[in-house]
Formats: C-alpha cells, sequence, structure tokens
C-alpha cells in the first residue's frame, strides 16, 4: 500500500515521494521499543577493561554484544557471537550481503555530567548517557530499522547484516577478528559520524614520545609525576602534577604564571611537595581544537617553574613543539590536502614519574600523506633524547562518489529529509575504513553539535526516531 509524503526542502521546493505504508506503520510501532533498548544498552558501561575468560575486552563490551544480540534473536533475527569479540544479527537471503557496521564498546565518560552517564536517562527530549551518540543509539536504530522491514514483509534479494563490534574505540581488533573468521560486507555503512555521506577518513597515526629523566637533577625542581588522559582518541579533560623542592619560590613561579595562562587550575601546598590540577574540556581527538587539553595547559603552566635541567627540557620540549597548538606545525607536520583538509594532533595521554616520562599522541592526517611521511617528519623535528615508539598506522580510506552504495544512501537521505546529499571527509575512523565500498553515514545531522567523547552525551529523541527511518528506507532500497 502506497501514500503520498509532501517533502518542502529548505530551498522552498516541493517534492512528492511515495512511501509504503506497511513500513510507515512498521517505523511507527518501532519507535517505543527502540526509544526503551537504547537507554536499556546505554545502562550498561561497555568500557574495555581487562580481559576475562571469554571475554576479550572485559566484561562491559560482552555485556553488550550479548544485550544486542538476544534482542535480535527476539525479533527472529538470524545472530552468531564471534567469541565475545564481535557478533551478527541477519535477515534475507542471496549471495550478497549489506553491512552495518556499529559499535557497542565506549570511552571512559570523564568526570563533570549533569545526568548520570550510565542510566539512560530522557530530559527535554534528550537520551544522556556514554554511548548515546556513539555509536550505541545509532546500533540499535539500525538493529530496528532491520526489524522494521521484515515487520513490513519486504522482500529480500541481498542479505541485511548489522555487525556489531566491541573495540571500535581502543582500536579495531574486534573486527580485524571477524575478518579472520566471518564474510565481509559486499558493501555497507558504518552509522557512526555525520550525515550526509562520508566517503573519506582521514588516516590515523598513534605513537609515544618516551624519555628518560638521565641528565642533571641537582639545581632546580623535580617533577615527581605529570599524568592525564584516559585514551589517545580523547582530549584530556584532567591532569595533575606533583612537584618538589623549594616550595615556596615554586608556589610563587606558578602563581604568577596562573594569569597568563588560559586554564583552570587549583594548586595545593603540602609540606614536601606542591600538587597543581588542571582542568579542561574533553572532545573527540578528530577535532582537538574543540576542546582544552588538560595536560598541555598544565604543561603551558609548568614552563614557568625552574625545574632541574632533564626536566625543563622535557617540559620545554611539550610547550615548543606542541603547545595548545592541534596543527602539528611545531613538529614540521601541518600537513593538509584538498579532499580532507588539515592535519590535527591530539596529545591524549601523558604518564610521567621522577625517572622517565611517555606522551601519547593521535594524529589525523590527510588522504593524499602516508603514515610514513607523518611519521619520518616528526623525527626530523625532535630530539634525540625523545625515542618515537609503539607506533600505530591506520591508513586512510576512501570510496569514490559513483560507487552503488553512495548512490543509494544519497537517495534515501533526500527521500526521508528533503535535504541534498553530498559527500565530504573527515578525521575521525570508523569501521568503514576495514572494508571495502563501505562508508561512514549519519547518525549526527548538519548543524548538530558534536557530542561523541564529550561530558552530557546525548541523542535527542527526534533524531533517533529519524535515523530508524533513514536507515529503514536505505535497506529497503539496498535490498532490491
Amino acid at each position: 500500500m502506497l501514500k503520498w509524503n509532501i517533502i518542502i526542502n529548505t530551498m522552498g521546493k516541493v517534492k512528492l515521494e511515495v512511501y509504503n505504508m506497511d513500513i510507515e506503520k512498521a517505523i511507527s510501532l518501532n519507535e517505543k521499543q527502540l526509544l526503551t533498548a537504547t537507554s536499556e544498552i546505554i545502562k550498561i558501561r561497555s568500557v574495555k577493561d581487562i580481559p576475562k575468560e571469554g571475554m576479550p575486552f572485559g566484561e562491559g563490551p560482552a555485556k553488550a554484544l550479548n544485550y544486542a544480540l538476544d534482542l535480535a534473536k527476539s525479533f527472529g533475527l538470524e545472530t552468531r557471537n564471534l567469541d565475545n569479540y564481535a557478533g551478527w544479527a541477519q535477515w534475507g537471503d542471496g549471495d550478497e550481503m549489506i553491512g552495518i557496521l556499529v559499535h557497542l564498546d565506549v570511552v571512559p565518560e570523564g568526570s563533570g555530567w549533569t545526568f548520570p552517564p550510565y542510566a539512560g536517562e530522557i530530559h527535554n527530549g534528550r537520551i544522556y548517557g556514554r554511548g548515546a551518540i556513539d555509536d550505541k543509539g545509532p546500533a540499535m536504530a539500525a538493529l530496528f530499522a532491520l526489524k522494521s522491514l521484515k515487520d513490513a514483509g519486504i522482500k529480500f534479494n541481498r542479505r541485511v547484516r548489522v555487525i556489531f563490534g566491541t573495540d571500535e574505540e581502543s582500536g579495531s581488533e574486534c573486527m580485524k577478528y571477524y575478518l579472520k573468521h566471518d564474510e565481509a560486507p559486499t558493501m555497507g555503512f558504518s552509522p557512526d559520524a555525520n550525515y550526509p555521506i562520508i566517503n573519506g577518513e582521514k588516516g590515523m597515526l598513534t605513537f609515544t614520545f618516551t624519555i628518560s629523566f638521565n641528565g642533571e637533577k641537582d639545581t632546580g625542581a623535580v617533577l615527581l609525576s605529570l599524568k592525564g588522559g584516559h585514551r589517545p582518541n580523547m582530549v584530556p579533560d584532567y591532569a595533575e602534577a606533583r612537584v618538589a623542592g623549594n616550595i615556596d619560590e615554586i608556589s610563587a613561579q606558578v602563581k604568577s604564571a596562573q594569569s597568563s595562562v588560559p586554564g583552570n587550575f587549583e594548586v595545593e601546598q603540602k609540606t614536601n611537595e606542591i600538587v597543581i590540577k588542571s582542568y579542561g574540556t574533553s572532545a573527540h581527538a578528530s577535532t582537538p581544537e574543540k576542546g582544552k587539553n588538560a595536560c598541555m595547559l598544565l604543561a603551558k603552566l609548568l614552563g614557568n617553574v625552574k625545574f632541574a635541567k632533564a626536566y625543563n627540557d622535557f617540559i620545554g620540549f611539550l610547550n615548543k613543539k606542541i603547545g595548545l597548538d592541534t596543527t602539528g606545525k611545531g613538529l614540521g607536520v601541518d600537513f593538509k590536502d584538498d579532499i580532507s583538509g588539515p592535519l590535527t594532533l591530539n596529545v591524549g595521554i601523558i604518564e610521567c614519574d621522577e625517572n622517565k616520562a611517555e606522551v601519547t599522541i593521535n594524529i589525523r592526517y590527510p588522504i593524499k600523506y602516508r603514515g610514513e611521511q607523518v611519521i619520518e617528519h616528526i623525527r626530523e623535528n625532535t630530539p634525540e633524547a625523545f625515542r618515537i615508539e609503539k607506533v600505530s598506522d591506520m591508513k586512510p580510506h576512501y570510496v569514490p562518489e559513483d560507487n552503488l552504495i553512495i548512490q543509494k544512501l544519497k537517495y534515501a537521505y533526500e527521500k526521508v529529509t528533503g535535504e541534498k546529499a553530498y559527500c565530504f571527509s573527515i578525521g575521525g575512523g570508523t569501521y568503514a575504513r576495514l572494508f571495502k565500498n563501505c562508508v561512514a553515514f549519519g547518525p549526527n545531522f548538519p548543524g548538530k553539535p558534536e557530542l561523541a567523547h564529550e561530558t552530557d552525551e546525548y541523542i535527542e529523541v527526534e533524531d533517533l526516531f529519524k535515523n530508524l527511518r533513514i536507515y529503514t528506507y536505505v535497506l529497503c532500497e539496498l535490498v532490491r
């Protein structure tokens, strides 16, 4: 059964679209269940943890995966659990398979939340919680989209598989395991970024600077510790330093510098040391300029302390070669191209004690460059005392606009929203980069704030339902 729907787009033009009433009814009937499922899965703290027997990424990610698979089973979908690394829910027939690539793990919650990060509470039309938009809400929307088409009795000429990962935030070992043990999609999309269509993802480079404090330590302050950050792909929102030496002199140096450093600090003077706490603003490492890096703000403040040479060289390196800049200019890697734009750099973690320091850097480099080029330029601009170690490089990803999957996504997006669909590139990384003919598609709509990895993460209920509708019609196009 069909109905006509009138859409007035932002240009004031009227479009007539034909919708299947059975699909529309199925979508409407699934909205309430989708809301409940999203709230329930947010309640599971699926942060990567110490591995347990049968749980390679800890208890939380495994629990979230099994929740999703049990839910899919209750819909009558075929499911498989790949040893709690990944799993899938599937419906349809055919040699070709459409993959929807989602993840159920989340980054740590950080601090400063207005609403509990693992309660899935709804306030003012928003579902709050870690993973609400990245990526549990969209994962549930994708699953219910598949259910909606099944409920509507649509004939599937291709299989559709919602593939659930559990380690996207920490290296995507889950999808590497999946590819070793199961079938790659013919084509697909990952609802883990922005609309309209992301057909390019920058390269992702993670490495550490390591230095041992072997130099002179007799004259000047001693850096007992400097620690901050949870993950390389998050802008640190908190850092703390402990400094020993002439307490009165150090205290005076710190206090005189506070007015010139654009940070939020707390200074506690103890008998044998001074503790300095730095508060920043978390953000995704693909857009580090949107956050305030607590580690680097603290380094800037510490640059005014008269340290012993070994520590002074370390703090000086941080401020001179990186500082509050996020373009990599100080390290000679402020690259950019016409497809994906400029390189970005984030200091994600600093772990420092009296004897050594380790600084973990996350870089998103342009599509036309190679990770080896970036590392080579960094080595040329780094003192010999600083070793570059633990290098991890995920190559850039690009799908041409004439690809079938992109044409289908464009059609469905324009059909539901009435807005023009276009392609662009991002610095963020999704599962799409691990598969051929796959791109990122939603869930964040143009003009909406970027909330992934941030405090008070949420997804608007209206947007959750809109995602359900878009994904349902995308699948309707793809299964024909």
